[in-house]
């Protein structure tokens, strides 16, 4: 054990400022910014309520719905051939699991580990698909003729 010190140890004295122009020396380089810009964007002052889940899903199918039909929007050559292809490859799921490679128990999960995936992958690619036609709508709106 050592002795107390009668002293008490030197205060560190708090550090100067730097200034911005050894941070960034080159920022007196930069023009200002136009008339009239918005350097910081507002918040936004009211946040969106969230709704119901099943009320989000149904908006969102029907939603699916209305794109593939209205004849104003193409849908894109992802979804065109990603659609037909996931419901190919969940038959010949079902058929290399159920018929041609049946094991016991290891047929039933990698068969259904196989749908949930194939499944999640169709779901994103029509959320995808879904935010195009969503920015399709709102150009529409703003520059369409009436």
């Amino acid at each position: 054990m050592t002795e107390p010190s009668s002293t008490p140890p030197p205060e560190h004295a708090p550090e100067p400022p730097v200034p911005a122009s050894r941070v960034l020396p080159l920022m007196r380089l930069l023009p200002p910014p136009p008339d009239g810009t918005i350097l910081v964007p507002p918040e936004p002052s009211e946040q969106p309520r969230r709704g119901w889940f099943f009320a989000q899903i149904w908006a969102e199918m029907s939603l699916a719905a209305q794109m593939y039909f209205d004849p104003r929007y193409r849908v894109s050559r992802t979804a065109q051939i990603a659609f037909p292809l996931f419901a190919v490859l969940l038959v010949l799921n079902y058929f290399f699991f159920a018929v041609w490679f049946s094991l016991a128990v290891v047929s039933p999960v990698a068969e259904r580990l196989i749908d949930v995936t194939l499944a999640v992958l169709a779901y994103r690619v029509l959320v995808r698909e879904l935010d195009r036609y969503r920015a399709v709508l709102d150009y529409l709106a703003r520059y369409a003729p009436k």
